[in-house]
């Protein structure tokens, strides 16, 4: 069955010559992020055809996210941004300048990585940092252990440090437990019996 190719700008073709093309261009963009190949293709005088030129500015559909997403090296959207001015065209045929371009993306992607690594050991260290502080403000507010609460008259639980949690139960459904119920939980239970018994 024959359909109408991605972009719409190319005659019909079966669906697997469509996928043949999109591999195709998908590899071809993918080599110009090398300012070497791109020298290669200005010393043999592709730049100056202008159905090869017309080809160039037919992929810039690979800057869209849908395309984009399958390139690994994004580069290439830049060097085929660069490919659409005649004077940069004319200047990657000096070998000179591709060395120079060459030298500066190696120089970048070493840049970025160590930037990069450099920036994330900066954020876990940070983090830990906090973790690190947040546990020292908890030991420091509890006297260095977690304080277990003990019951009080009013129904209620406190700790060392003065704050009240309130029990489980509401008074309610403590008036309707057994007396043992009762005096556990308005806190007249002795200490070695603290459990709390529901039906």
């Amino acid at each position: 069955m024959a359909k109408m190719y991605g972009k719409g700008k190319t005659a019909i073709e079966s669906e697997e010559l469509q996928k043949r093309r999109w591999q195709i261009e998908l590899e071809f963009v993918q080599c110009l992020s090398n300012p070497n190949y791109l020298n290669f293709l200005a010393q043999r005088g592709f730049f100056k055809d202008q159905s090869f030129i017309n080809y160039l500015k037919y992929l810039q559909y690979w800057k869209e996210p849908d395309y984009a997403k399958y390139l690994m090296y994004p580069m290439c959207l830049y060097f085929l941004d660069l490919l659409q001015y005649e004077h940069f065209r004319r200047e990657i045929v000096n070998s000179q300048c591709c060395k120079f371009i060459d030298d500066q993306a190696i120089l970048q992607w070493q840049h970025y990585t160590r930037k990069r690594i450099k920036l994330i050991e900066n954020v876990t260290a940070a983090q830990q940092q906090q973790q690190q502080q947040q546990a020292n403000g908890v030991q420091a507010s509890t006297g260095g252990e977690l304080a277990a609460p003990t019951p009080n008259v009013n129904g209620t639980a406190s700790t060392t440090d003065g704050q009240q949690t309130s029990s489980a139960l509401q008074p309610a459904q403590a008036q309707q437990g057994n007396p043992q119920q009762q005096l556990q939980i308005n806190g007249l239970a002795s200490g070695a019996n603290i459990k709390i018994e529901l039906n």
